[in-house]
C-alpha cells in the first residue's frame, strides 16, 4: 500500500470558504466568536482541518473555554488574552520512532502541526484574572466577567410654563 498526499480540489476550497462564511455570520453576532481566516494556503488549510475540539460556556460570573488536547503537553500550548479576545495556540508534535524509516505505514489518521483559535467575548472581562489549568489532555480556561453596573436612572422634572 502506498500513501499519496492528496491535493485539495478547488471546488472543495470554494465550498469550505462558503461554509466558513456562513458559520462566521451565524456565530459572530450572538456569541462574539471570531472565525475569520486569511486567504487559504496549504498550511492554513491543514490547520483548518486539524484543530482541537473546544467547548465555550458561560455562567453569570465567567466564561469557560475547554479544549481537548490529547497528545499535547502544556509546554506546547499558549493562552493569551488582549483587548477582550482570547487566543489559544499550540503545536502537536509528530512522534519520532526508532526504525520508522524502514516502516511502511498503511493507515495514517492522526494529525500533527500547529493550531490557533481566537475567541472574542461580548462583554468586558477581567483580563488579569484569566486562569488556565491543564489536566489529562484537557485545557480549562476560566475568564471572569467584569461587574457591569447598570447606569443609575434619575427622574427628570418637567417644568410647567
Amino acid at each position: 500500500m502506498t500513501l499519496v498526499k492528496k491535493e485539495v480540489p478547488v471546488v472543495l476550497e470554494r465550498d469550505l470558504d462558503r461554509m466558513r462564511n456562513r458559520l462566521q455570520r451565524f456565530f459572530e453576532e450572538p456569541f462574539g466568536f471570531d472565525l475569520r481566516l486569511p486567504m487559504l494556503d496549504e498550511k492554513r488549510l491543514h490547520r483548518m482541518f486539524w484543530t482541537p475540539a473546544v467547548e465555550a460556556t458561560e455562567n453569570p460570573t465567567e466564561y469557560l473555554i475547554t479544549a481537548e488536547l490529547p497528545g499535547i503537553g502544556p509546554e506546547n500550548v499558549e493562552v493569551a488574552v488582549s483587548d477582550g479576545m482570547l487566543t489559544l495556540k499550540g503545536q502537536k508534535l509528530e512522534e519520532k520512532k526508532e526504525g520508522a524509516k524502514d516502516a511502511t505505514f498503511h493507515l495514517w489518521e492522526r494529525s500533527y502541526g500547529e493550531f490557533e483559535r481566537t475567541f472574542r467575548f461580548p462583554m468586558p472581562v477581567k483580563e488579569d484574572k484569566v486562569a488556565a489549568e491543564f489536566t489529562n489532555g484537557i485545557l480549562r480556561i476560566t475568564v471572569p466577567k467584569m461587574e457591569v453596573t447598570p447606569p443609575a436612572t434619575r427622574t427628570v422634572p418637567i417644568a410647567k410654563k
